[in-house]
């Protein structure tokens, strides 16, 4: 009878765990994998993007890409957001703030999403709006970002950079000298295109780095690598970054200068350094260069054909317009090469290449043909004896937010990203270090 009764327990106990199992199994879903609904994005500049990821569980991310000490990073803020017609309201779940930022937007359809106060009323300023993007590369596992490198939209991922897209870190090799006679002849046949270091101590360089907002202490501590490398090689360096960038200084060190690099914002022929706008005429009557001397520009509006202020796509002529009335403020008072690049960490790597006496049009077409594409070589229109080059970097999906201010009222505009020409040279083509000494 016991065993019976015992049975019997046993059997109502198993149908019970079967029944809740059986329950669990019908009324437990799995959780399934939240989904992108939205995107949007605020490219400051190339170097300062932000994007907003909102996702159908009502979570959301908040990336900021930036770069701190020379290095790329991502910051992300995550938390949840509440949608109710056309409001969204951020709540961060983070520690910690990334990013002082609005909590609360208006989402316009065909326009974006735009910061406002408690009442609705929109905040117009230059970082409040974001393009609604649709760009598919944000639906995808990874993506390429030009200046970032390899990306991944896996929301758990807490580092969102997967690959660093490889930024130049100059080798300084310095030239072998040797007091003993046989050192410098077995040093002479391992690399021929070595100059003495007594030949490049009299070479003269002038550095100049003028105030660019933001962007000034990336640009002073860029050319600063420029200097090393240079000092390193012997060469005579002479350096002003704003606030001490002043043209009365600048024009008393150039005298004799066989380089010269300027970093800072352009427009055709001008320089801008502290306290000063330098117009073509005023640097060409105050440059006091060596002949032949070689002329670089980095980052600056124009120089390569590329303006920060354009709104569309220029035309090639229109480019070849603005490289060649750059480098006329040079080549026409005896200059011997004018090159232009707006990326980061390019003049060193050109330098590297003039130093081991390779011609400008041969280190001009590696270098722009590593991120653009070289669209002109022809004669140069104010001297048949020079040549011109263009290289231009294709259109992206990305777009950009600007604000456009007129009369004293601002307004933003949703450009989409258009071709740019990023690297340009004016110069003999057979132009050489060798041509420094003449």
């Amino acid at each position: 009878m016991k065993t019976l009764k015992l049975l019997q327990a046993l059997l109502i106990a198993g149908l019970l765990s079967f029944s809740s199992l059986e329950l669990i199994a019908f009324t437990t879903k799995p959780k399934s994998v939240a989904k992108l609904n939205y995107v949007f994005t605020n490219y400051v500049n190339a170097r300062n993007k932000e994007i907003i990821k909102l996702y159908d569980d009502f979570s959301y991310e908040f990336l900021f890409f930036e770069f701190h000490n020379k290095k790329p990073r991502v910051k992300r803020e995550k938390g949840t957001y509440i949608l109710k017609k056309q409001k969204l309201v951020l709540k961060n779940s983070s520690k910690t703030q990334p990013k002082e930022h609005s909590e609360r937007f208006i989402i316009k359809e065909n326009e974006g999403l735009f910061a406002c106060n408690r009442f609705g009323k929109i905040d117009r300023s230059s970082q409040s709006s974001y393009i609604d993007n649709k760009d598919k590369k944000f639906w995808q596992a990874t993506y390429k970002d030009s200046v970032f490198g390899e990306i991944t939209n896996d929301r758990k991922a807490t580092r969102k950079i997967v690959e660093v897209k490889p930024l130049y870190v100059p080798v300084i090799n310095q030239p072998v000298v040797s007091s003993n006679e046989d050192d410098k002849n077995e040093a002479d046949r391992r690399d021929l295109t070595l100059i003495s270091r007594d030949s490049l101590k009299k070479l003269k360089a002038i550095i100049i780095v003028g105030p660019v907002e933001e962007d000034t202490k990336e640009f002073i501590e860029e050319q600063k690598v420029t200097a090393l490398y240079l000092k390193s090689l012997g060469v005579q360096v002479f350096e002003f970054y704003h606030p001490n960038a002043k043209w009365a200084d600048i024009a008393k060190a150039s005298v004799g200068a066989n380089i010269l690099v300027y970093a800072g914002h352009g427009s055709v022929s001008v320089f801008c350094v502290t306290n000063q706008i330098v117009e073509s005429e005023k640097i060409i009557s105050d440059l006091k260069l060596h002949k032949n001397a070689l002329v670089i520009l980095n980052h600056a509006c124009e120089s390569a054909g590329a303006s920060a202020a354009d709104m569309k796509e220029i035309t090639q002529i229109e480019a070849l317009r603005r490289v060649g009335d750059y480098a006329k403020t040079f080549v026409s008072t005896n200059g011997g090469a004018y090159y232009a690049n707006n990326y980061d960490y390019s003049v060193v790597p050109f330098l590297e290449s003039f130093f081991k006496r390779q011609n400008i049009k041969t280190i001009y077409t590696k270098a722009a043909s590593e991120w653009t594409k070289i669209e002109v070589f022809k004669k140069y229109k104010y001297d048949s004896n020079f040549d011109i080059g263009i290289a231009s970097k294709e259109a992206s999906d990305d777009y950009y937010i600007c604000t456009i201010t007129e009369n004293g009222k601002s307004r933003t505009k949703k450009i989409k990203a258009f071709k740019s020409y990023e690297v340009a040279y004016v110069g003999k083509p057979n132009y050489t270090v060798n041509d420094l000494f003449k």
